[in-house]
């Protein structure tokens, strides 16, 4: 479980290209030393334990993530349009894809060099600065699914969870930033799992929820339950 949220965590780089046209990306990257390869749907983009020098940037199209334990082929998350991907790799001491890398339809993806990527940003600071911060958020989400993940039962991390959006939102009354399906991914649960404990909490006062809140009603049952 561990290895696979890295797995997935290391993939998700920046996001700051979503909703935006290729136009508007490569007018961004107008000054940049780069290459747009073109892939039809299943192609392998790149293999598990390929060295990865270069970040990627999808223009158009999906790629999957998947790993490969045994006989088993896990699929370990998805990338649309806008998505960076690559780049903590790149940057590692060892920068070997963890997992392999499949367009998951048609779908256009840029690529830049590490040498040029640093180039770019290097002379680029308003760019660098917004790249920075999409790390700097992934660490902090690396670092909430780890804690997550020494709980032991589903109400404790549901709790975890509901106790550190309280804190960051300063409300009772949490707004869902993600779909539910992507809170049980990051909580290490299936999507069904999430669904019946919140009923559960819902049906025993702990909490209240619709689409997209949750709030609270029992704050202190919910932080007790953390040190059960």
């Amino acid at each position: 479980m561990i290895k696979l949220l890295i797995t997935n965590l290391l993939f998700q780089g920046a996001h700051m290209f979503k909703n935006k046209s290729e136009e508007y990306i490569l007018e961004v990257f107008k000054d940049a030393n780069y290459t747009i390869k073109n892939y039809s749907k299943n192609d392998i983009i790149a293999l598990e334990g390929d060295i990865c020098t270069c970040v990627g940037l999808i223009l158009e199209g999906s790629i999957d993530i998947k790993r490969t334990l045994g006989t088993k082929v896990i699929h370990v998350s998805s990338f649309t349009k806008g998505h960076i991907f690559g780049e903590v790799i790149a940057f590692s001491d060892i920068n070997l894809y963890p997992a392999t890398v499949i367009s998951a339809s048609s779908s256009k993806i840029m690529f830049i060099s590490k040498d040029n990527f640093i180039k770019y940003c290097t002379s680029h600071k308003d760019f660098l600065e917004r790249f920075l911060n999409d790390l700097t958020n992934k660490i902090f989400v690396l670092n909430k699914s780890i804690t997550n993940l020494t709980f032991n039962s589903i109400r404790q991390k549901i709790c975890n969870f509901l106790i550190t959006e309280y804190k960051l939102q300063k409300s009772y009354n949490i707004k869902l930033k993600m779909t539910k399906e992507k809170i049980a991914e990051s909580l290490g649960i299936t999507r069904p799992s999430l669904s019946r404990e919140l009923i559960n909490m819902k049906d025993e006062g702990l909490i209240d929820y619709s689409r997209n809140y949750i709030k609270i009603l029992d704050l202190e049952e919910i932080e007790d339950i953390l040190v059960q």
